[in-house]
């Protein structure tokens, strides 16, 4: 499984990589050469130029792209619904994006667009049925590259790391890491900015539908972005020792762990009810009338576009996520 998680570069003398500069632990730009990026199994993938022919397989890619000003080389994407949550410039740059799927696309339309990089936000390839996996993308002899949840396996992702690593390995691919590094420090800025007015740590129960009598409840677990930015925005999940994305939890645990807030996590595709639909489902729930945030009223919302995988968006869901919390 190939999900990147560090990036390396190698094509420059030392001294002149030194001369470079830019943040710490992040890779030099590069005017010519190969450029090499570590994935997550400590594997090397290299790249002699940068990509001309790029198919992102989820919207969320494409987002990185067109803020580090190279989504002309984008020649097609899957799942654009992230698109729904930008904002301009970049809505407009996203629109011009050829749509391949609604969905991820399956294997033969992306080789068919003959790409030379196909990129996924997703933590590895060939999750959705009939997409591309990593033998395929050898077949059709393109590179493949993936973000990283680096906490999914093991500990809690308790920052926003994963995004900023991702942004950074794009931009040493695309020849662009000044970009990069501009991104990554209006990101981090912000972010800091919000951990800097949080307090408290009010419990936070995840949902990404709406509570049935008699069935589990789905909720996000300890490694997803969604946990980082409920534990940067002042907030602690109650479900921290559930490490699954996705995970089904029972109502009556929900009850017990007394949640003070609910936030609903809206539009995954699994989900029965959409949008505000969802969040107004959730409040009127029963099932919730016995917890402090059902007697509160206190039912906030987020779309998984901005809190799900990793995207630059992530930062707008995080201010979403602490103005909600403490105002």
């Amino acid at each position: 499984m190939r999900r990147a998680i560090l990036v390396l570069v190698a094509v420059l003398p030392l001294a002149a990589a030194t001369a470079c500069g830019g943040a710490a632990g992040s890779p030099p730009a590069a005017a010519g050469g190969a450029v090499v990026v570590e994935d997550c199994a400590g594997e090397d993938v290299t790249f002699d130029r940068a990509p001309q022919r790029v198919v992102t397989l989820d919207g969320y890619a494409a987002q990185t792209l067109v803020r580090l000003g190279v989504a002309d080389r984008i020649v097609g994407t899957g799942f654009p619904a992230p698109f729904s949550a930008d904002t301009a410039p970049y809505e407009e740059q996203l629109a011009k994006i050829p749509v391949l799927a609604e969905r991820v696309p399956v294997t033969e339309i992306v080789a068919a667009q003959q790409p030379d990089l196909v990129l996924t936000s997703f933590e590895s390839f060939g999750g959705p049925p009939g997409s591309p996996k990593e033998a395929d993308l050898v077949t059709m002899n393109t590179k493949g590259l993936t973000s990283c949840l680096r906490g999914s396996k093991a500990a809690a992702l308790t920052d926003l790391a994963p995004t900023y690593e991702y942004v950074r390995k794009l931009g040493a691919v695309f020849r662009v890491s000044d970009r990069a590094e501009r991104l990554v420090a209006e990101l981090e800025g912000r972010a800091k900015a919000v951990a800097a007015k949080a307090s408290g740590s009010k419990k936070v129960l995840v949902l990404q539908d709406n509570p049935v009598a008699g069935q589990p409840l789905q909720t996000s677990g300890a490694g997803t972005i969604a946990h980082a930015v409920i534990t940067m925005a002042g907030g602690r999940s109650i479900f921290s020792d559930v490490s699954s994305m996705h995970a089904e939890i029972s109502p009556e645990e929900v009850v017990q762990r007394d949640p003070e807030v609910v936030w609903v996590i809206t539009d995954y595709t699994f989900a029965k009810l959409k949008g505000q639909e969802l969040v107004a489902a959730v409040k009127a729930n029963p099932l919730l009338a016995n917890t402090t945030a059902g007697k509160q009223g206190k039912i906030i919302s987020t779309s998984q576009y901005l809190v799900s995988f990793p995207s630059p968006l992530n930062v707008d869901g995080l201010e979403q996520l602490a103005a909600a919390l403490h105002g």
